[in-house]
């Protein structure tokens, strides 16, 4: 591929990439003893949601 064609539309981040980010991220909330927020725990779940504006 050159960088002349036209390459194809990034979708966003697989399932099992944000799940297990979400799980490491969790890990270190809790080490922290920081509240982990329900949204987080859903996608380490795998659910797919989408994530509240702070």
């Amino acid at each position: 591929m050159t960088t002349t064609e036209n390459r194809p539309a990034r979708r966003g981040r697989s399932m099992k990439v944000r799940s297990a980010a979400a799980q490491a991220s969790i890990a270190l909330r809790e080490y922290d003893k920081d509240p982990v927020p329900q949204w987080l725990r859903d996608i380490a779940a795998g659910k797919d949601v989408s994530i509240p504006k702070e």
